[in-house]
Parts: structure tokens; C-alpha cells; sequence
């Protein structure tokens, strides 16, 4: 079965929409019944895509020009969109994240599936949305995680259709990978290194992060990720000397820091805003805790009613209230000074990656979902 999978996504970039097309589209094409073409943008940096992110080259990758560039990236991405395809594409399945594109296919009355990350934002993204779900080539809408699938119905009551929940994913691992070398590492030899990796929008708690490490001056605190302008803003607020902010990293070089931490955090707050002002808290299924799971790393995560769909307290995580610095800091100290429990922890995260989340567990329940909902049209 050929697939096209329509996204909106810059590639390469720093975003975690990219490093989610590109991981999906690597685990669909290892499957024996999809050729894949990923469509995208095309970023700023010319290093080689399938390396940034780590994946084989075993999918099509097209990229339209512009991809950076303001309206114009838009135009020339659904422009190139079209001209790749053709107007009557041969027989084929279209699955992705962009609804413009998704709704312009759908007039080809080839199958296509939805996957959405957060309930749609905007006039014109709900009408098209609307329209979409209406389609008689329309066959199946993929959600992240249950809260998302119970605010998407709201919003479009009508959809009565079929809809998978299917949480993001992360790779099986190599035991022990190779970590950053000592010289190259800023924190301190005998100190407990705690870990933070993904973006640092309103929401996903730095200021957590700061409370905490300044309140635990014996440990050192690594974050790695952030745009220049949140690393700006962040390093103005004058951050404890334990704290290290190493900026973002191609998605390649993870694993090599998370080896390098003996506990890592997620403090996502009540409210986590994206770029286009929404608010994703419901909805939330992040890359950063799969990664964690498959690196076997003790979790402390914000105790939030979308993260109890992946972690159970005490069993592959520690939960705290997202908002109380005292509780993130004895969680903190009672997970780092126990190797037996930060072991435990982790082996049962890497048993989740394994037997549930992983990227190619994933790709076989959509592949599966697919299969059933086109030949059931």
C-alpha cells in the first residue's frame, strides 16, 4: 500500500512535530505493507534530514522550498503538495497532521486518515476540520491520548466515525549508550546529575526547574533544548550556577545526554501554551517521557490527569503536584539518593517502551487501523 503522509512540518528543525514525522514515517516503511513519502518543508540548515533526526532512509522524504519563510512556505508547500502527487494520484492512502492539505486530497476520493495533536484552533482550521470530517473519502481520526478524543468530539459532535487513540512513541534504546564525553560535560563529577530535555515555552516548567535547582545547590541541573530567545530570556532570570542550559540539540545527540542523567524531569504546569496560543494540557502525549521510558530513566513528572494515561505512581514514575517547589525538591532527593529505585524505575519505563510505546508497536496499530477502515468502505 503506498502512503503519503501530508504534514506541515519543517524539516530539519527544532520542533517536536518534526522529530514525530520522521520517527512515524521510519517505523510505517519497516512495515512490509507501506511504501512511504513523507511531505514537508524544507528548514534552514542543510545538514542531511534522515541524520538529524536519527532514522533510516528507508521513506521518501519531499520537502517544498521556502520552508521558513512567513505565508510564502504555505503557498509552496501545497503548490508542491499537488505537483509531486498529481492531480489524480495513483491508488494510495493519505494520512498526516495538516488539515489544509488533508482536505484538498480528500477531493481525489483517495482514503485519508486524520492524526490530530490538539483540537483545532481558528475559524478556518475548525471549518476545514468540519468539512473533512464530512467527506465520503474520509475513513478515520488518530488522536494522542483519551483527553484529546473526548474535547475533539465536543467540539465536532456530529463526527460520528472512527476514532483510534494512539500516545507517541520512542525507540527501543541500546542498553547503556555511550554518553557525553567527561570533557565535554559541564557538571560536576560526584554530583547527582538531574535532566531536563524539550522546549521551554510557558508551561512546560522552567521555572520549576529554577526554583528547585536553586534549592538543591549539591545537585547539578542540565537543560537542553530551548529556541535562542528562550535561552535569552531564561539565562536573563540569573539561574543558579548548578543549573546548565546546553540550547537545543540535533534529535540524534538525546540519548547521549539523557545517559548522562541519574533522574530526569517533566514539570509540566496546568496550562502548557503552544505557538499558536492553545492550550495543550488536556491533550498532552510527550515525546520527552517515551524517550525517558526507553532510556531507562527514573521519572518525576507533574501529576496530571493526561500523564496518568503512561505513568503510574511509583511504579515506572514518581508524580508530584506540578506547581509545589517543596514537593518537586523531596521528590528530587528521594528518588536521587536511591539507585534501587531509580533502577526499578527505570527498568519498568524501558518494559512500557517495549511491550506498548514504542514507534513500531505504534505504526502497527495505525497500520491495522488503516487496514480495517478501508476495507470496511
Amino acid at each position: 500500500m503506498k502512503l503519503s503522509y501530508i504534514s506541515g512540518s519543517t524539516i530539519p528543525s527544532s520542533k517536536a512535530n518534526a522529530v514525530h514525522v520522521m520517527k512515524m514515517c521510519q517505523a510505517l516503511a519497516r512495515l512490509p505493507d507501506f511504501d512511504v513519502s513523507l511531505f514537508g518543508k524544507r528548514g534552514k540548515t542543510k545538514d542531511n534530514p534522515y541524520s538529524y533526526y536519527g532514522v533510516k532512509e528507508n521513506f521518501r522524504l519531499v520537502r517544498s522550498p521556502l520552508g521558513t519563510t512567513p505565508y510564502l512556505s504555505g503557498l509552496a508547500r501545497l503548490s508542491s503538495l499537488f505537483f509531486k502527487i498529481g492531480l489524480i494520484p495513483a491508488p494510495q492512502v493519505f494520512y498526516g497532521r495538516d488539515i489544509v492539505g488533508l482536505y484538498l486530497l480528500s477531493f481525489s476520493n483517495e482514503p485519508v486518515f486524520y492524526e490530530a495533536h490538539q483540537v483545532p484552533k481558528g475559524k478556518i482550521q475548525r471549518y476545514l476540520t468540519k468539512k473533512l470530517l464530512r467527506r465520503k473519502s474520509f475513513k478515520g481520526l488518530i488522536v494522542i491520548s483519551e483527553g484529546l478524543k473526548l474535547d475533539f468530539l465536543k467540539a465536532f459532535p456530529d463526527y460520528s466515525g472512527p476514532v483510534l487513540v494512539a500516545h507517541d512513541g520512542a525507540d527501543v534504546t541500546e542498553r547503556n549508550p555511550r554518553g557525553i564525553p567527561a570533557k565535554d560535560w559541564a557538571g560536576r563529577k560526584d554530583a547527582r546529575q538531574i535532566g531536563y530535555t524539550g522546549s521551554l515555552h510557558k508551561g512546560r516548567g522552567m521555572e520549576v526547574i529554577m526554583s528547585v535547582a536553586s534549592l538543591l545547590p549539591e545537585m547539578d541541573f542540565h537543560v537542553v533544548g530551548g529556541s535562542p530567545a528562550d535561552l535569552k530570556y531564561w539565562k536573563a532570570q540569573r539561574p543558579p550556577e548548578n543549573l546548565y542550559m546546553h540550547g537545543n540539540k540535533p534529535h540524534s545527540q538525546m540519548n547521549a545526554y539523557l545517559a548522562k542523567f541519574d533522574v530526569v524531569l517533566a514539570p509540566y504546569q496546568e496550562t502548557i501554551k503552544i505557538g499558536t496560543g492553545a492550550d495543550i494540557s488536556r491533550w498532552i502525549s510527550p515525546m520527552k517521557l517515551f524517550e525517558y521510558m526507553a532510556a531507562g530513566k527514573a521519572i518525576i513528572a507533574s501529576d496530571l490527569p493526561v500523564l496518568r494515561e503512561i505513568l503510574s505512581h511509583g511504579r515506572n514514575a514518581t508524580l508530584v503536584p506540578p506547581s509545589d517547589t517543596n514537593r518537586w525538591v523531596e521528590a528530587i532527593c528521594h528518588v536521587g539518593k536511591s539507585t534501587a529505585l531509580r533502577q526499578a524505575m527505570g527498568l519498568e519505563g524501558e518494559k512500557d517502551i517495549q511491550d506498548i510505546y514504542s514507534w513500531n508497536k505504534r505504526a502497527i496499530k495505525i497500520r491495522d487501523f488503516i487496514q480495517t477502515q478501508t476495507s470496511a468502505s
